[in-house]
Formats: C-alpha cells, sequence, structure tokens
C-alpha cells in the first residue's frame, strides 16, 4: 500500500504549487492511510497552510485545489488496485478530505493573522505615534519641540511647556511611567488646544508644548488638567502625578536647557512631596 501511494504521487501531473505542498507529508499520510493516527497528517497539513498564509507563496484556493487534485488521485489509484486493504484505505481517503480542508482554511488563517499582526507592530515601531497613549513617542519628542521653539522664536510667541510624571519617582516611576497611559493620554488630549502638542518623555511621564500662552492661561491648563485627571484617572487621580510648568515669554532656550530644567523641577517636587511646581 505504502509503495503504491508513493508510485502514484510520483507519477502524477502535478503542479509546483501540488507537488512541494504533498512531498513533506506523503509519510504522513501513509501511515495514516494504512491505519495510524491522523492527527500528525492533519496537523502537517496545517502547518503547511499557515506557512503559505504567512509567506503568501500559494494561496489558500491553489493549496485546497491541489489537495483535491492529488487526492483524486489517489482514490482512484487504490481503487483500480485488487489489494484487499484498498477499500477501508480509500473510505480513510475521503473521510480525511473534509477534516483536512478544514485544517487548510484555519491553519492559512492563522498564517494571514500572524502577518497582519506583524505587519501592525512594525506601522506601529515606525510610527512617531505612541499607539497606547496616542502622544508623540520619546525619540521623536525632542524634534518637535524644537521645530515649535523655532517656530515660537520666528512668529515671536510665548511658549509654554508642562510636564507630568509619577508622583513615585525611582523604580516606580520606571515601571509605571505617567501612569496607565490610554486614560491619561486621553484626558490630556482631551483638554488641548488642536495646535498644542504632547509627547512621551524618556523618563515616562508626558510633555505637553502648548505655544502662545500666557504665564496665567498654563497654569490654569495645569488645574484643569489636574480636576480632569482626578475624574477620569484611576486610582489616585491628579495625587499621583507630579506637575511641572515653565514658560516663555519669549523663547530664549533651547530645547535640551527645557528639558532638562522641567526634569530637575520635577525631581524636586517630588522630594518634598509638592503636586505642582514652576521651573
Amino acid at each position: 500500500m505504502r509503495d503504491l501511494i508513493t508510485t502514484l504521487f510520483r507519477e502524477a501531473d502535478l503542479d509546483d504549487v501540488g507537488r512541494s505542498f504533498w512531498e513533506p507529508m506523503l509519510p504522513l499520510l501513509e501511515r495514516t492511510v494504512a491505519g495510524g493516527d491522523q492527527e500528525p497528517f492533519l496537523g502537517a497539513v496545517e502547518a503547511a497552510s499557515r506557512g503559505a498564509g504567512i509567506s503568501q507563496s500559494m494561496s489558500v484556493a491553489a493549496i485546497i485545489s491541489a489537495y483535491a487534485e492529488m487526492n483524486g488521485i489517489l482514490l482512484a489509484g487504490l481503487e483500480s488496485c485488487d489489494d484487499e486493504r484498498a477499500p477501508e484505505a480509500c473510505r480513510r481517503l475521503r473521510a480525511l478530505e473534509r477534516v483536512a480542508t478544514t485544517r487548510i482554511a484555519s491553519g492559512y488563517s492563522a498564517g494571514l493573522e500572524e502577518t497582519i499582526l506583524s505587519l501592525r507592530a512594525r506601522a506601529a515601531d515606525a510610527s512617531p505615534v505612541d499607539g497606547a497613549s496616542g502622544a508623540v513617542k520619546s525619540g521623536e519628542l525632542f524634534a518637535r519641540l524644537d521645530l515649535e521653539v523655532n517656530r515660537c522664536q520666528r512668529m515671536n510667541l510665548s511658549l509654554g511647556l508642562l510636564a507630568l510624571e509619577s508622583q513615585a519617582g525611582g523604580e516606580a516611576a520606571d515601571s509605571h511611567g505617567a501612569g496607565p497611559l490610554p486614560q491619561v493620554g486621553d484626558c490630556l488630549r482631551g483638554n488641548l488646544r488642536r495646535y498644542d502638542s504632547i509627547g512621551l518623555t524618556q523618563q515616562g511621564g508626558f510633555l505637553l508644548v502648548l505655544p502662545d500662552i500666557s504665564r496665567r492661561g498654563l497654569a490654569g491648563a495645569a488645574e484643569r488638567l489636574r480636576r480632569e485627571l482626578d475624574v477620569c484617572v484611576a486610582p489616585g487621580g491628579a495625587s499621583d502625578y507630579v506637575f511641572a510648568l515653565a514658560h516663555y515669554d519669549y523663547v530664549d532656550a533651547d530645547p535640551t536647557e527645557m528639558l532638562a530644567a522641567l526634569e530637575t523641577s520635577v525631581r524636586e517636587a517630588r522630594s518634598v512631596h509638592e503636586p505642582l511646581t514652576w521651573s
């Protein structure tokens, strides 16, 4: 029986898709048809289909067609032989085809899903925006701030900065940053003007860049954000965070100096448990 199946496969007029799909699974099929467990064969079918879904080396329609074609060749060959085991082998092949077609589809779908997830991950890595918080990533933040500084200098606009970081500091800040990023990010974005910017700092906190704002307006924005955080962020609301503010009537500092001054203010505020401080 095994020799017959091998011969039928070698003599079959299969295209490259059919032959590349069937060849590695032929020994498993031979054992299954001879009465062995069908799961190793079906598992191989699903794995091969998953691989095709990931690589897109062949379509699911081509795999199903190749399976049906070879299965038909095997059935015709077994039905025409005089081996007493042929009827039982044919019954197994027919029963196997129905299950195998389902496993082909599920394996291919799993491969496509993995491909989609991989592409989404690559897109997220390439995006300048953090997917969880909706804020500009820390690696892009300096460039954004530099552009805003140049714009404010060119247009003679004031500039306000607001840093928001964990009250805990130390390892807790490194582990949790500014807390639940989606909720905090949504809260901050919902209370900004359309031309304000929000970014993530290297310390895991947030930096808000607010051009053309007065010192009083910046203080008011900070108080409003503190009230909103009390409502939309658990468990401690605004009490979990340190706010550090900096205002420039005329922008005469560079981004590096600005960020360093804000971070110093955050550390000092933590040391005295002060929730809001000016740089």
